[in-house]
């Protein structure tokens, strides 16, 4: 064994079985030459120009798929959650853009924005849709979930698109959430998983997937919606979340630390503070959309669930008021037990770290391959394995990075 084969990637990789030995051992070595030096671009890791050939014929490689590569680090992620009583399974996106990379083929369409002088301008990469496993005290255990795709744009000479509220989930590109949601739970029995997500998976079907699983998941909430309805018509005896939020009693309060913040494109500068906020606790039902495309097939089920209100009182003029509605499956009694999910959501600024090293530090977006296969199996071949490669690398190491 090179001495490239005796560190952690040789630990990590040893069960790779990518259907040939020689491909074992090149993955073992790139994951050694990209935690050496992890801001280099390929051909400045590698330590030759015998090394870089090699990692670029790995890459181009069709028999080296990227969920042969993750699903050895996946296995090694769940045999370093074993003796844990519970973990957090922390889901996000995040775009690799691609847009300079002119010479490149099968990238999908990321946004649309508006130039100068074009009324057009789509920025061109890929989607990245992460679920990361940490402890509920934040210490990173690796990736339980990953999908690396291409956006597709609606095709024109179709006819008019469907409406997306007449879409199944299964046809939505946010379906990548229950994806993640059913492989977080894949293979873990005796640890609980409870799944983190923001607020762009604050919908029905993810909650209703949760359910079926067993699965407990905290959210974000992000839709005013109507709750307890008796029936799908009714307007008797229901009200909208955030108002049947506020008239419940504050069970008790805290102090938060608010950090200084400049101007963002969508955020106002603010200077630290410590807040004090006050908690609030209520069960309700979720109901199922009216306007549910499953309402034809099958009776839609509520959703017994609990909402975590935590709002700032007494807030400085010119401030943004603290505010968080996090929806849960999970038994929640007490002020100790809204504390604990309070906290749980906080660690989710783990994943947002997780994306930031990833093009900052690791400066994924800046590794340039070869043009995307044309088979759809392999679309973004190249991209989505060193994309693999270097979330694996990464989520192994995170510990040493920014976790204290």
């Amino acid at each position: 064994m090179t001495n490239n084969e005796t560190g952690w990637g040789a630990e990590e990789f040893a069960e790779a079985e990518l259907g040939d030995v020689r491909l074992n051992s090149r993955l073992i070595c790139l994951c050694s030459r990209f935690s050496e030096t992890p801001e280099s671009p390929i051909n400045q890791a590698c330590k030759n120009w015998a090394e870089t050939k090699a990692a670029y014929r790995f890459f181009k490689n069709k028999n080296v798929a990227a969920e042969a590569v993750f699903s050895v680090h996946w296995r090694k992620t769940v045999d370093r959650i074993k003796g844990h009583n519970a973990i957090l399974a922390l889901q996000d996106t995040s775009y690799l853009v691609y847009t300079s990379h002119g010479a490149t083929t099968g990238l999908g369409s990321i946004s649309l924005k508006k130039g100068k002088n074009i009324d057009r301008i789509y920025s061109k990469g890929l989607i990245l849709h992460t679920c990361l496993g940490v402890t509920t005290d934040g210490l990173p255990l690796g990736l339980l979930d990953q999908q690396i795709f291409a956006r597709e744009l609606r095709n024109k000479e179709a006819g008019k698109a469907r409406p997306n509220d007449i879409l199944p989930i299964e046809e939505k590109e946010s379906y990548r959430w229950l994806t993640a949601l059913k492989n977080a739970n894949k293979g873990i029995k005796a640890t609980k998983v409870i799944t983190v997500c923001d607020r762009e998976a604050d919908f029905y079907d993810l909650f209703r997937e949760a359910q079926d699983l067993s699965a407990p998941i905290l959210v974000r909430a992000s839709t005013n919606r109507p709750i307890n309805r008796r029936s799908r018509y009714t307007n008797k005896d229901t009200a909208k979340l955030w108002e049947y939020m506020t008239e419940q009693s504050a069970i008790g309060t805290w102090e938060v630390a608010i950090a200084k913040r400049g101007k963002t494109k969508h955020n106002n500068p603010r200077d630290c503070r410590v807040a004090t906020v006050e908690v609030k606790l209520g069960n309700f039902l979720l109901n199922p959309p009216r306007n549910h495309i499953k309402h034809r097939i099958e009776q839609l089920p509520d959703i017994s669930m609990t909402a975590v209100y935590v709002r700032e009182i007494n807030v400085p003029e010119e401030e943004d008021t603290v505010e968080w509605m996090l929806l849960t499956n999970l038994k929640v009694d007490s002020f100790e037990d809204a504390c604990e999910k309070v906290n749980w959501y906080a660690m989710r600024w783990k994943i947002k770290m997780f994306f930031k090293v990833l093009k900052s530090g690791f400066r994924v977006e800046e590794c340039r391959l070869g043009a995307a296969a044309p088979d759809p199996l392999f679309n973004c071949h190249e991209y989505r394995c060193l994309a693999t490669v270097h979330a694996n690398n990464l989520s192994k190491n995170l510990s040493r990075i920014f976790f204290f």
